[in-house]
């Protein structure tokens, strides 16, 4: 009996009819997002490659461009995820001759949020910095702190569970050191990546 008022109210009133339909059509776009968003929900792995030709480096002259891998996995929910990240940050040294040294192992963890439809997205992670060599002032395991700050990256789909990524322009600091005389590399760093998904 119900059913039939309605499509009777519905024949002598369009407006009423419109009016439904809107709603059923709004309602189906907040099912779609939901669906949408829960897709979105899932671990990720990633591998980086990363350099700085542009840094800082406190105390330290004779160190120059920093380059170096890091390791990364966590969990999104939506549009926010988690993870942690390891990181080795190798440094240019031309006190004498130009070499490479290990640098430093960085620890952190972090939060991402993602927009513009999970095109884009900024992170900040946070943890110890660890010295991997020994320099004339100070030994290799010093312990400082690390500080990784990513304004804005884009990343691309190119399967359903790979993803390829770029973070253009980040802020790094790597201070394994923090006593004495301070061993603090500030890094403007680009940032290569690739990602697995799973759900």
């Amino acid at each position: 009996m119900r059913r039939w008022v309605w499509l009777l109210l519905v024949a002598l009133d369009p407006a009423h009819g419109a009016l439904a339909e809107a709603t059923s059509d709004v309602a189906e776009e907040e099912v779609a997002a939901e669906k949408q968003e829960a897709r979105q929900d899932e671990g990720f792995l990633l591998g980086e490659l990363h350099y700085s030709i542009l840094t800082d480096l406190s105390e330290r002259s004779t160190l120059a461009p920093a380059f170096g891998y890091a390791l990364k996995g966590g969990y999104r929910w939506g549009r926010w995820g988690i993870f942690a990240q390891f990181e080795q940050n190798m440094w240019v040294a031309t006190e004498l001759d130009t070499e490479v040294v290990l640098g430093a192992f960085n620890i952190g963890v972090g939060a991402e949020v993602s927009y513009f439809n999970g095109r884009a997205r900024t992170s900040l992670a946070i943890g110890p910095s660890i010295l991997a060599f020994d320099t004339a002032l100070d030994e290799a395991g010093n312990v400082g702190i690390f500080l990784d700050i990513r304004p804005i990256g884009v990343k691309w789909d190119i399967k359903e569970h790979f993803r390829l990524g770029l973070d253009p322009l980040s802020y790094a600091m790597v201070a394994p050191v923090l006593d004495g005389i301070p061993l603090v590399q500030i890094e403007y760093r680009t940032t290569f990546w690739m990602e697995g998904t799973f759900r």
